[in-house]
């Protein structure tokens, strides 16, 4: 059936989504060390977190581990972008010869600046997005350590 996805792409949207949760959770996680809230009646979005962060952040003394983790979470929040782009897109299925044998995908609706972006249904192109998001949540363990162990006020 043409709108079925093959065991290896649904493997690889497997990945993605465990590497979504990944850094969701590594940026909440630095959020609250950096901005103390209550992880069970904190209902912000994480998106409001990490601006949030940015802005205590900012308000603190000028350090090479301010500066890494404000630049880390700026990384991580353009890779959470990317990721509800794609994990909240619309499926779509291309008719006719022109994208060969990629007919399934994802119609990634406009979000933060970006244009309308049709990502097909691929371990390639998956595997792309999957990178980015583990590249995202790289080094978070060091930061959380550098941040507890340098006074930021």
């Amino acid at each position: 059936m043409p709108d079925e996805l093959s065991v290896d792409v649904f493997t690889e949207l497997g990945r993605v989504t465990w590497a979504a949760i990944k850094l969701e959770d590594y940026v909440e996680g630095l959020c609250s060390h950096i901005d103390p809230a209550n992880p069970r009646t904190d209902k912000r979005q994480v998106s409001k977190k990490i601006g949030d962060a940015q802005r205590v952040l900012a308000a603190r003394t000028r350090s090479a581990t301010r500066d890494e983790a404000a630049e880390w979470l700026e990384h991580a929040r353009q890779a959470i972008e990317r990721r509800n782009a794609a994990l909240h897109a619309t499926p779509i299925v291309w008719v006719g010869r022109e994208r060969g044998e990629d007919r399934l995908g994802l119609g990634e609706m406009p979000r933060a600046g970006r244009p309308y972006f049709e990502r097909p249904l691929t371990v390639e192109s998956l595997s792309e997005l999957r990178s980015l998001l583990e590249d995202a949540a790289a080094g978070w363990r060091d930061l959380v350590i550098a941040l507890g162990t340098e006074s930021m006020y």
